[in-house]
């Protein structure tokens, strides 16, 4: 088993980081990877675990760029 732990500072953006991908978690494309995530102190964590290594690197690289999607969008500017 390979298993991988990511936090991000976020501050207040944390939470509602958090809120935006809640509903990831129950919609894993893969079996051989399963994901915990959590927040703290400002902190999101982010705890994967898989069987082999590849199913790992891809966990990582999808909740990378789900993280820093929520992140952008959180830092999008809406003008009328």
């Amino acid at each position: 088993m390979h298993t991988v732990f990511l936090e991000f500072e976020l501050g207040d953006r944390s939470a509602k980081v958090y809120e935006s991908l809640k509903p990831e978690l129950g919609a894993v494309p893969s079996e051989r990877s399963k994901v915990d995530m959590s927040v703290q102190e400002g902190r999101l964590n982010l705890f994967i675990t898989a069987e082999d290594i590849i199913s790992l690197r891809a966990a990582v690289n999808t909740w990378l760029r789900l993280i820093k999607i929520a992140e952008e969008m959180l830092n999008t500017k809406v003008t009328p």
